[in-house]
């Protein structure tokens, strides 16, 4: 943990310990579930470049340097609703994180209902190439009509780089974000037909004619099966024009849907869970792109995250860069700066790293893996902003990634031996156990609140909700406790009612009590003419949850209701997860 990251938590907590007594009041309305910046924008946006060198310097050097003298501040995002959600947006859409995903749409991605690329029909026409990056490729069009973009493996760690783009991407996508549909592609080499006015920039930047010897060059870094036939990652064309990448911090002038900072995105700072996982340590800016979209009649940039082939343990020429891949910045002032000062004595993760049983996954694995700690190449403001509530909401949702959702997800990639498909499902699985437990055991595990009738013709409501601890066995249901207080009054300090249990061993990871929990709800403190929003109606329910033998909680969520009287029962208008619980009065 950074200096800076330990004042801002540091200063959150001061904070949140200065206002304990203030109760924040949401109001009687629905959640916004669809943020309105798809309007349409009349001028179309410029394109923005994003140099490879110029960006590595500025998040790498220029970038933490002027972080050094700022006052570090924990702001929550301002993109999330009363529920302490994303709203689907340009950037972002609920998927499995709100909704059921089935495991075999959870492989095809954006690819369901897109045309896929046959490996046996030709020619490719190459339009196009890509000289950029880890691994070059092509730009074609086939006979679809639809265009690609094909990268290859090169010849250390094959086929681990197409694999990885094509499963990262049916990660992100299942998640939630938008990204292209990549697929993996069989063919053979005489598919492929150089397009009169195809080009590709040399080491100067200057475009020229594209010659067949420089497309036998990049297919001789192509992995080959032992029938001849090449490997490769097709990503399709999304609709519309592209416009360069996005950043992780600011906004876009010339959008005016852009108005939050892009560092005060939840989507952007919860994606740090995601790139943990899969170790996609090159998540930066030039891994996303903007795009002109069109979309009934209106016209608008749609935010894409692209470029998975570094993840699952990319290695580079120099061993001691690869182990420290995801645990340390390429390079890093403060771990820099602490070696030097003590001469090397504090051990290091990456010191204890070993090579993969499978060699095409070089130091991935679920050990040494610290998730609070984890480090993409370069700093990332997005992710350097992240709060506990970010972090919660991400886990939330790698939490509703089943064992079924994985194994299928792989299958895409796939990769030629099972001995492969089976050690990656291990560690994906190991760091997705590493990741929820130290988030949902430091900070709050309950999600899925609702408010359900016992039966149809029964007035009496239900609060239900799942602990995401115990449906991954994070924590034991025989250790377990909620203590749950209903506050109310003018000044929601009164307590109406109280309730502490254990778990159902039946059902332990979900959890339903009966409406109210005490001798008084709201609905008693007013009468029976009061507006459905007055404020004698409002009652937070405060959950502690102790996930060990202490009187302490471990964390709190309160889940702020209106009581509507008997008939018409609890509302849920918001829900809060503070970063510490902080006991009531009354306990």
């Amino acid at each position: 943990m950074t200096l800076r990251t330990t004042t801002a938590l540091v200063t959150a907590s001061l904070l949140l310990a200065g206002c304990a007594s203030e109760v924040r009041r949401f109001p009687l309305a629905e959640p916004l579930w669809v943020d309105q910046d798809v309007n349409h924008v009349p001028e179309e946006p410029a394109e923005y470049y994003s140099g490879l060198m110029a960006d590595g310097a500025d998040m790498l050097a220029f970038y933490p340097l002027s972080e050094m003298w700022t006052f570090p501040t924990s702001e929550h995002a301002r993109n999330v609703n009363a529920l302490d959600e994303v709203p689907n947006s340009s950037w972002f859409t609920n998927r499995i994180g709100l909704f059921d995903v089935t495991p075999e749409e959870a492989r095809l991605g954006a690819c369901n209902g897109q045309p896929l690329l046959d490996g046996t029909k030709g020619p490719w026409i190459v339009t196009g190439a890509k000289p950029n990056g880890a691994n070059p490729g092509f730009f074609i069009k086939a006979p679809n009509g639809e265009r690609y973009l094909l990268k290859f493996d090169g010849p250390q760690q094959p086929p681990r780089a197409t694999a990885a783009d094509v499963i990262g991407s049916k990660i992100y996508w299942t998640a939630g974000y938008f990204t292209p549909c990549n697929q993996v592609v069989y063919f053979p080499e005489k598919i492929f037909e150089i397009g009169p006015e195809a080009t590709a920039e040399n080491e100067y930047g200057q475009k020229q004619p594209i010659r067949p010897e420089d497309v036998d060059k990049t297919l001789s870094k192509a992995f080959r099966l032992k029938d001849g036939r090449l490997r490769a990652s097709a990503s399709q064309f999304v609709p519309g024009r592209p416009l360069g990448p996005f950043t992780y911090q600011g906004t876009r002038d010339d959008d005016p849907n852009d108005i939050v900072p892009h560092q005060h995105r939840r989507e952007l700072r919860g994606s740090y869970v995601f790139a943990a996982w899969i170790n996609h340590f090159d998540s930066r800016e030039q891994n996303t792109l903007d795009v002109w979209t069109k979309a009934d009649e209106r016209e608008f940039i749609r935010h894409f995250i692209i470029d998975w082939g570094d993840s699952f343990g990319s290695r580079w020429p120099f061993d001691q860069i690869s182990r420290r891949l995801g645990l340390s910045y390429y390079f890093d002032f403060q771990h820099v700066f602490v070696d030097l000062v003590t001469l090397g004595f504090i051990p290091r993760p990456w010191n204890r790293a070993t090579l993969s049983g499978e060699e095409i996954f070089g130091y991935y694995d679920d050990e040494p893996f610290d998730p609070v700690e984890y480090r993409p190449g370069y700093p990332n403001p997005a992710f350097d902003n992240r709060t506990p509530q970010d972090l919660m909401w991400g886990a939330r949702i790698l939490a509703r990634f089943t064992p079924e959702h994985i194994e299928e997800i792989i299958e895409a990639g796939k990769l030629p031996d099972p001995r492969q498909q089976k050690e990656l499902y291990r560690v994906l699985r190991g760091r997705q156990r590493a990741l929820i437990e130290s988030i949902v055991t430091k900070y709050s595990p309950l999600t899925n609140f609702s408010l359900a009738r016992r039966d149809e013709s029964s007035p009496q409501q239900s609060l239900c909700f799942e602990d995401i601890a115990l449906q991954h066995g994070v924590v034991s249901s025989t250790v377990a406790t909620y203590k749950m207080r209903l506050m109310g009054g003018r000044e929601g300090k009164d307590e109406l009612g109280w309730l502490q249990y254990r778990p159902d061993p039946d059902h332990p990871h979900r959890s339903c009590v009966l409406m109210p929990i005490g001798h008084r709800r709201p609905a008693d403190l007013v009468d029976a003419t009061a507006p459905d929003d007055d404020p004698l109606r409002y009652g937070v329910m405060r959950i502690f949850v102790h996930q060990s033998l202490s009187v302490l909680p471990t964390s709190e969520t309160r889940v702020h209701m209106y009581d509507l009287g008997p008939k018409r029962g609890f509302r849920i208008v918001g829900i809060e997860r503070p970063s510490t619980a902080v006991k009531p009065d009354v306990y």
